[in-house]
């Protein structure tokens, strides 16, 4: 009996080490792979190709082995439970029209169908709008200003239409000294006096949703315009002064008149 029970006993422990020593490497993989740090960030972008939506996410730690991670989401979605992303470098995506607009969803990052994170989000509360396009600065010499134009595509969407945007300016030899102007519509104008003459300057804009129902974040800058301002002339200083000239010679005249009387 004693022997039996030995034999038996030393039995289940090689059993135990065996299944032990077969089992420990991927479970040792999945806790190395829970001591990462999966956050990520996500934004949506509507409307990108007809009535399909874009929803792009990528890791915040851009050192991070995504070779077998996964993203899906799951919720708010139009006759389907959940959908995976395609991966393209560092970013994944996932372009369709199933987003119901309406309602959280969740976002899960995926290792052998394992969750190793999730997050909530509302697609509608982290729109990143395309980036505006077409900058143009035109000098208007008998008003003494620049009118700047741009295009955005939000103008023919049926969602995200109203937007603040953003223009930047500077003088190109003050790198760091932008100034900036939030405007709803897409055309600025800017004063002749107000800027340096004779001087190169950039200009650049960009957008953010500017609604209720629709949030998030400031877009990709446009790509920039350079200008260059004339050169200060008499032509200047006689629309400035003329007037005033004009005020003293009328009140001399006034003066020399109630002398004389």
């Amino acid at each position: 009996m004693t022997l039996l029970s030995i034999a038996l006993g030393t039995l289940f422990y090689l059993l135990q080490a065996v299944s032990g020593e077969s089992g420990y490497a991927e479970n040792g993989d999945f806790d190395d792979a829970e001591l990462e740090d999966y956050s990520f960030s996500c934004y949506s972008q509507l409307e990108v190709d007809g009535l399909q939506h874009l929803l792009t996410c990528m890791f915040d730690d851009s050192d991070i082995n995504s070779t077998n991670l996964e993203f899906e989401i799951c919720g708010a979605l139009l006759d389907i439970d959940c959908l995976n992303f395609n991966k393209l470098q560092e970013r994944y995506f996932l372009k369709t029209k199933k987003f119901l607009l309406i309602g959280d969803s969740k976002i899960c990052v995926k290792l052998e169908k394992k969750n190793m994170t999730c997050r909530k989000v509302n697609i509608v509360k982290i729109v990143k709008p395309e980036a505006p396009f077409d900058v143009r600065v035109v000098y208007r010499e008998g008003a003494n200003d620049f009118v700047v134009t741009f295009n955005t595509s939000h103008l023919q969407k049926k969602y995200v239409k109203v937007l603040i945007h953003e223009v930047a300016y500077r003088q190109e030899k003050n790198e760091n000294n932008w100034m900036r102007v939030n405007l709803t519509s897409t055309k600025l104008t800017l004063l002749q006096r107000k800027l340096q003459p004779n001087a190169m300057y950039e200009i650049k804009v960009r957008s953010i949703p500017y609604a209720n129902y629709f949030e998030g974040f400031w877009s990709e800058w446009s790509p920039s315009f350079h200008f260059r301002t004339p050169e200060t002339n008499g032509t200047e200083l006689n629309l400035l002064y003329g007037p005033v000239s004009l005020i003293i010679r009328r009140l001399w005249n006034n003066c020399a008149r109630n002398q004389k009387k």
